[in-house]
Order: structure tokens, then C-alpha cells, then sequence
């Protein structure tokens, strides 16, 4: 699958690859099978409910893939190639066994892997070899690749917005060269962002970095008004819903499919419409 497949009116990504970051925000332990039949309930609404607006939906080998059926023929697929239990950004990503780019070849997808990064760690330079290697195998299968960067604090350090804005120019320059569209923090006000955007020579997108929607919602229009091409949200999309509980703490599945049938599907919608607004000027 390539880029340009998902960018004809802008690119908005409906992440669900965060299965178990996303079982506990509603109380699902995914070691019981009623908890995963439960869960897996949820991913087909999302899939039902929200691509037929999205233009690509990001899922994991393990919990969502499965329910690949679901998704609306209008929205695209990309695949998470690492392991989401116990990543440390101080470490390399850790794969997936039994999972390869040319699994999402034939599956029709586009590659997608998170990078925590900082240019001045330890590991900076094996990161580098491991995406510039990863970059290279979907070039050969004849796919994309979407680099999901997350600049990060080194231990002991708070980074302030200048420094922050300055370490994620310098990440990008290194690693922009290996992927085929990047996915970046908002750079945090409108003269980063444009600066950002002239320091790449792929298309970037924002994600939501768990940030509460309605300022998700404004980093989206401040960014495709000055150069990114759309965006990728998870978790910000439906926050509420972990709050959703019935008297013994277990999920209000019925105030859940409420939340998501118009919350949920409204701000789906909304953020879409501020993308295409954003491209039409």
C-alpha cells in the first residue's frame, strides 16, 4: 500500500493498535476471555462506526486485525509492526514473532512503528539502523512506511518548548529519510509548526500524544493550516468512556455504544471536516 492512496482529501488514521493500554483504560484485563470477547466487541463498533469517515485505520496483528471485515472499503489499512507490552523508550523496539512486512504486503497494508527517540541517547544510533533497515525491506515489498516519532525526555531532564521544538528538527533531519510519511507531536504553536513542515520532504502527520480532544482538535487545525497532512488519533477520540462504569466498576457497555454512536462519531467527522477545510484554502 502506498501514501498516496490515503491522501486524496487528507489523511485522518483511526488508531486502534494500543489493545491493552486501551483494555485497561476501561477495565478489561485481557487475560480473561470474557474480558477479550468484551473487547473485541468494541474494536468491530470502532471499525463499523468510524472508518466509513477515516481514510485509514491502524491495527495490530494480535487484537484488531482479526476484525479486518469490518473496516469500511473508503478507509485504508496500515499495520503496527512492534510489540506494545513492555516497550521502553530507552530500548530498541521489540517485534512481533511469527510477523513480517511481508505479512502486511499480503495483507494489502501499509507498515507503521512507534519510535520513542532522542538524538542524544545511548541508542540513538541503533534506532537509526533499525528504521533505515525497516525502511529499506518495505521499499524491496513494494510498500509504505509510517514512522510514528515521539520525542522524549531523557531520564532526569524536562525538555522546555524551545528545546522540545529544537530536538524534534534535529530528530527529523536524521530520520525523515527512512520513512515514507511521518507522524509527529504537535511542535506546540503555529511558527514551529510551518517550520516544521519546511524541514521535511515527506508528508507528516499529527497524533494525538494523549492529549483531551478539544485541544487534539485545535493541534489539528493548526498543523494542516500550516503544512501537515491530517492526522492520527487513538484513545483522545473516546477518553470518556473509561469512566463508564456500572456500581461494581465493570463498563457501562450501554453508555459506552451511546458515547461512541454520537461523541465519538461526531468528533470523527468534525476533525475530518477540519482537514479538508485546512487543504482547501
Amino acid at each position: 500500500m502506498k501514501v498516496s492512496a490515503l491522501q486524496k482529501n487528507g489523511i485522518g488514521l483511526l488508531a486502534l493498535d494500543n489493545a491493552y493500554s486501551f483494555a485497561e483504560k476501561i477495565g478489561l484485563t485481557l487475560d480473561e476471555p470474557t474480558n477479550v470477547e468484551n473487547f473485541n466487541a468494541l474494536l468491530i463498533r470502532f471499525l463499523i462506526l468510524y472508518t466509513e469517515y477515516t481514510t485509514g485505520v491502524v491495527l495490530d496483528p494480535t487484537y484488531s486485525l482479526p476484525f479486518l471485515s469490518y473496516k469500511h472499503n473508503n478507509s485504508g489499512l496500515l499495520i503496527r509492526l512492534e510489540r506494545e507490552q513492555d516497550q521502553d523508550p530507552l530500548s530498541l523496539p521489540r517485534f512481533l514473532p511469527q510477523w513480517s512486512i511481508e505479512d502486511v504486503r499480503n495483507n494489502y497494508g501499509l507498515a507503521k512503528m512507534e519510535l520513542f527517540y532522542h538524538p542524544a541517547e545511548d541508542m540513538a544510533v541503533e534506532k537509526k539502523k533499525l528504521v533505515a533497515d525497516l525502511f529499506d525491506f518495505c521499499q524491496y515489498e513494494g510498500i509504505d512506511f509510517l514512522l510514528k516519532l515521539v520525542i522524549y525526555n531523557p531520564p532526569g531532564k524536562e525538555m522546555d518548548m524551545v528545546e522540545f521544538q529544537e530536538t524534534q528538527l534535529e530528530a527529523i533531519a536524521e530520520l525523515q529519510k527512512f520513512a515514507s510519511i511521518i507522524s509527529l507531536q504537535y511542535p506546540q504553536d503555529p511558527l514551529a509548526t510551518a517550520t516544521l513542515t519546511s524541514s521535511l520532504d515527506i508528508p507528516w502527520i499529527v497524533h494525538s500524544d494523549g492529549v483531551e480532544y478539544d485541544k487534539f482538535k485545535e493541534f489539528v487545525r493548526v498543523s494542516t493550516e500550516n503544512g501537515a497532512q491530517g492526522f492520527m488519533i487513538d484513545q483522545t477520540l473516546w477518553d470518556e468512556i473509561g469512566k463508564m462504569r456500572l456500581e461494581d466498576q465493570s463498563p457501562d457497555f450501554e453508555k459506552i455504544e451511546q458515547f461512541l454512536k454520537t461523541t465519538g462519531k461526531d468528533r470523527v467527522v468534525e476533525l475530518m471536516r477540519i482537514v479538508k477545510e485546512s487543504r482547501a484554502e
